[in-house]
């Protein structure tokens, strides 16, 4: 596997843990540049490069890199990426770590390679190794760059262009934050009535188990499933308003992808 000398920027979750799998397979972590000492120094020693919080001071690696990872909050990238993008070898590859973030936020040859993992702090019993990753390039050099950086944690790969991988995230967004949103509110609804909020813990186990084997529509039930209105309406009462809404529109929409 080809080995790369990489310029981290941005010293946030992900890189934290994008960088030390990188390092671990070989490749070369040249410098890392963030915002404040805070973040760059601990990151910077815990891969035994250079660090900075300064792009000026890091003009030597980023002509010497061959690859430039823009590691930074989405409304940043293409800012970032084109304050550095007469600063590096016209061969550099800028790659972006953003589900959200069109291709085009980096200049080619340029990659985005999105892990799709939560990188929250409360998601850091989930491994790295093994997360599923799609990767989108703008020419065929910069799309083995993105796998090749994606091989760092042995997860399944997909290419996705454009739409597709707007698409992919729109996906991601739903069955995560989404769900992990109706998980909060269940969890507040036992909490009011004065019940432990580890109940759901095999519900939630069955739930993730349709995520891995990608059949959750065969897995549904409920009330709404099944049209019990009685349960329905029992259910409404006891939640709040703005709740009381969310509810009968999910079930509405259950019942439409079951009941048509």
């Amino acid at each position: 596997m080809d080995k790369y000398r990489i310029v981290l920027i941005g010293a946030g979750r992900v890189s934290c843990e994008l960088g030390p799998a990188w390092l671990d397979s070989g490749h070369e972590i040249l410098q890392v540049v963030s915002r404040t000492e805070a973040s760059a120094r601990p990151l910077g020693d815990r891969l035994g490069c250079p660090w900075t919080t300064k792009l000026t001071e890091a003009a030597g690696a980023l002509s010497d890199a061959q690859v430039v990872v823009v590691a930074v909050t989405d409304g940043l990238i293409a800012e970032v990426a084109e304050g550095i993008s007469s600063m590096v070898s016209p061969g550099c590859v800028m790659a972006h770590l953003s589900g959200a973030t069109p291709l085009e936020a980096v200049r080619a040859p340029g990659a985005v390679v999105w892990p799709i993992r939560s990188f929250n702090p409360k998601a850091s019993s989930v491994p790295l190794q093994g997360t599923p990753t799609v990767v989108e390039a703008s020419d065929d050099g910069a799309m083995h760059v993105a796998r090749t950086l994606a091989a760092a944690w042995n997860g399944e790969v997909a290419e996705a262009f454009g739409e597709q991988r707007a698409a992919a995230h729109l996906a991601a967004v739903m069955a995560d934050n989404y769900a992990n949103h109706m998980l909060a509110e269940a969890q507040e609804v036992l909490e009011g009535r004065g019940l432990p909020k580890t109940l759901l813990r095999n519900l939630v186990l069955g739930l993730t188990q349709g995520g891995l084997n990608g059949d959750s529509r065969e897995r549904q039930t409920g009330p709404a499933k099944r049209g019990d209105d009685a349960t329905l309406a029992r259910h409404r009462s006891l939640l709040p308003d703005d709740v009381r809404d969310l509810y009968g529109v999910l079930a509405n929409h259950i019942a439409q992808r079951h009941r048509p």
